[in-house]
């Protein structure tokens, strides 16, 4: 029950189902999904379990610390009601998913409920897009617009492609038709950061299986039949647009270029407080009021959009919570992995981390610094972390038991 209800929240947060079913509308889902969790949440509750999984990585208390930086900026925001209705009605929620989710999983079959809530919320968003999809640049809901459906589906990309490994040839054949679609879909949006994202999650990929000479070769074929069967030449001509310095992305005033610019100035000139979590847009627009013809414009780079409107110490916190859970990802794929006789936990441990970088290389193009993708993630990484340490020798957890602050130890498990 508490992983169908969690599997809910994935369904809500990120698969958005209450867009995609207008009958569902009704029911008013995303509260009666926090509610339902809220409940069982309270029955489950195991507060050992949740200290220990606070103390084994960063990212809860992290995630706390800009709460705290979020709250302390409220009165000194440049729109301090917006700043709270911000935190209020979408900071918060994300940060109480990512406890029920994290504490949802305990073992490798909780850990596997959320990872295919994951993929069947992408894989709904991507099927019904293609169905309704009628030319033009592909939009699904009401909360997604083109680039970040392309930034959604990059995400998860990693994550069915190692799941493939994971399984029998049912499972393969499955990560390969989602692979696919996902592929198909980044090309339907148009989406030049998706194209970008995309082409480098594959570069990634190959990197990291670079010894695995068939397989890169399976993949790479794979990957240019899907691209070439579905991206016209209009595709190819706007891709073209991305290194064109004549595009207006390089030459207008609202341009990604100039709107860069505008927000590193902003940093410049407030680097400790910030304009208010959620208020970069007002903060932008307030730097010229509309004149000109410039709209009132989002940051449009999840790094700038969080040193904006929480400082430098944002920043650093943001930066501080992805790069650890990059070096955690791949210290846990380190031989010997206690993951070895699992071969989904690897093959999710090693898709999460190339899922790290697609997020990372997304969010330069998008301002997605608050994603429920993130935390979902985040979630993902530290469960598996705690998994970890519990599947190693007993010895090993009573060394842990008696650390204030354990560290991940992966090279001699059993020494």
């Amino acid at each position: 029950m508490p992983v169908l209800a969690a599997g809910l929240l994935i369904l809500v947060f990120v698969g958005r189902v209450q867009e995609l079913f207008p009958v569902l509308a009704p029911l008013r889902l995303g509260l009666v999904a926090l509610v339902m969790n809220a409940l069982i949440l309270l029955a489950t509750l195991d507060l050992a379990d949740l200290r220990f999984k606070m103390r084994i990585l960063p990212q809860p208390r992290l995630l706390f610390v800009i709460l705290v930086l979020a709250l302390l900026t409220v009165p000194f925001s440049v729109w301090p009601g917006g700043s709270w209705n911000f935190i209020s009605n979408s900071y918060l929620n994300n940060i109480f998913a990512f406890f029920v989710l994290l504490l949802v999983m305990k073992d490798e079959r909780d850990i596997r409920g959320i990872v295919f809530a994951g993929l069947l919320s992408v894989f709904l968003l991507g099927t019904l897009g293609m169905l309704g999809h009628a030319g033009g640049r592909l939009q699904i809901s009401s909360t997604y617009d083109p680039n970040d459906i392309a930034y959604l589906m990059n995400c998860f990309i990693p994550l069915a492609f190692y799941l493939s490994r994971s399984g029998g040839k049912f499972r393969m054949v499955c990560c390969y038709l989602m692979m696919a679609l996902m592929i198909v879909v980044v090309i339907s949006t148009a989406s030049r950061g998706g194209f970008v994202s995309l082409a480098s999650i594959f570069v990634v990929i190959l990197l990291k299986e670079r010894q695995k000479k068939l397989k890169i070769l399976l993949l790479s074929i794979f990957v240019v039949f899907t691209a070439l069967s579905f991206a016209g030449p209009e595709y190819w001509q706007r891709m073209g647009t991305i290194v064109d310095e004549s595009d207006y992305n390089y030459q207008a005033g609202g341009g990604r270029i100039e709107l860069w610019k505008r927000g590193l100035g902003m940093i410049i000139d407030n680097p400790l407080i910030g304009a208010g979590m959620g208020q970069y847009q007002v903060a932008e627009g307030l730097l010229h009021k509309g004149q000109g013809g410039w709209k009132w414009s989002t940051a449009h780079n999840s790094y700038l959009q969080i040193g904006v409107e929480l400082g430098l110490p944002g920043l650093i916190v943001y930066l501080m919570m992805l790069a650890k859970s990059i070096v955690v990802a791949r210290k846990l794929q380190i031989t010997p992995s206690p993951f070895e006789r699992s071969p989904f936990l690897l093959a999710t441990v090693s898709g999460l981390e190339v899922g790290f970088y697609a997020y990372c290389i997304s969010s330069i193009f998008l301002s997605q610094a608050y994603s429920s993708v993130l935390f979902y993630f985040l979630a993902l990484i530290t469960a598996l972390c705690a998994l970890s340490f519990r599947m190693q020798a007993p010895v090993n957890r009573e060394i842990v038991a008696d650390k204030s602050r354990p560290k991940l130890s992966l090279r001699k498990p059993y020494a």
